[in-house]
C-alpha cells in the first residue's frame, strides 16, 4: 500500500527549488525529483513512475500555462499546482484552462501551503483567496451595479447575465443556485448557454472573455472561503 504522496518540483531557480524541497519533503509527501522546466522533467523521469503531484514555481518563467500544458499531456493522472509570485486573474485562468489543479500565491505560510497541496492531492481544485476577497479594481467598482457591454447584453439573457456575474467571482454551481434561488440543474443550463453563445469551451474561458471585453462586477458579496476551494464543472 502506498504510504506517501510523491512530488516533482519544476522551476528555473535552483535555490527556490531547494527551498521548496526542504519545506515539502515532510510526511505525507516525498519529493522525488526537481528540474528547470517541463522538457527537462519529461526527459528526466521518462523511465520513472509519474509523480502524484507536480509543483511548478512560475518565478522567471515566460508562461506557466505552457509548462502546465506540456506536463498535462505527458502526465494525465498527476495533479499539477502552480506557485505564483502574485495573483493575476488572467494568468490563473490560463493555467486552469491548460490543465492545472491548483493556483497558489506564494505569500502563504508553510503550513497552509502543505494543507493546500494535500487538498489538491485528494482531488480538489485550489484557488487563492484573492479570487474571492480582492480580485482587481478592474473587476470591482465598489457599487452594486454590474457594467455590461452592449454586445454582451445582446448576447445573454438577464438570467444568464446574473450567472455570468457569479462565474466572474469563481462561484461553483451550488453557490450560484443558492444566491439566485434557482436549482443547480438550471444553473448548468445557463452556464451551457453562456459557453455556447460566447463560443468558449468552459467557464474559465468565459470569465477570461468577460474580463478581456471590459465586463466589471460590483459588490455581489463574498461567501465563506471554502465555497471557492473547488469549482464545479458545468
Amino acid at each position: 500500500m502506498k504510504q506517501s504522496t510523491t512530488i516533482f518540483l519544476v522551476g528555473q531557480k535552483t535555490l527556490a527549488r531547494e527551498g521548496l524541497r526542504r519545506i515539502l519533503d515532510v510526511d505525507p509527501f516525498e519529493v522525488v525529483g526537481a528540474c528547470d522546466n517541463a522538457t527537462a522533467m519529461i526527459e528526466f523521469s521518462m523511465t520513472s513512475p509519474a509523480p502524484d503531484l507536480i509543483v511548478i514555481d512560475e518565478q522567471s518563467m515566460d508562461s506557466s500555462a505552457d509548462q502546465v500544458r506540456r506536463l498535462r499531456q505527458h502526465y494525465p493522472e498527476s495533479r499539477i499546482v502552480v506557485l505564483a509570485e502574485s495573483f493575476r486573474l488572467v494568468a490563473m485562468a490560463s493555467d486552469f484552462v491548460a490543465g492545472t489543479d491548483g493556483y497558489i500565491v506564494k505569500n502563504i505560510d508553510c503550513a497552509p501551503l502543505i494543507e493546500s497541496l494535500k487538498l489538491v492531492a485528494m482531488g480538489e481544485k485550489v484557488m487563492p483567496s484573492e479570487l474571492a476577497l480582492g480580485m482587481s479594481e478592474k473587476m470591482f467598482n465598489g457599487s452594486n451595479e454590474t457594467v455590461i457591454t452592449p454586445d454582451l447584453a445582446a448576447l445573454l439573457s438577464e438570467r444568464e447575465l446574473d450567472t455570468m456575474r457569479h462565474l466572474l467571482m469563481g462561484s461553483p454551481n451550488k453557490v450560484i443556485a443558492n444566491r439566485l434561488a434557482i436549482s443547480e440543474a438550471t444553473v448548468k443550463v445557463h452556464v451551457k448557454a453562456i459557453l455556447r453563445k460566447l463560443n468558449v469551451q468552459n467557464r474559465t474561458q468565459a470569465a477570461i472573455w468577460a474580463v478581456n471585453n471590459g465586463v466589471e462586477i460590483g459588490n455581489l458579496g463574498v461567501g465563506q472561503s471554502g465555497e471557492y476551494q473547488a469549482q464545479a464543472s458545468a
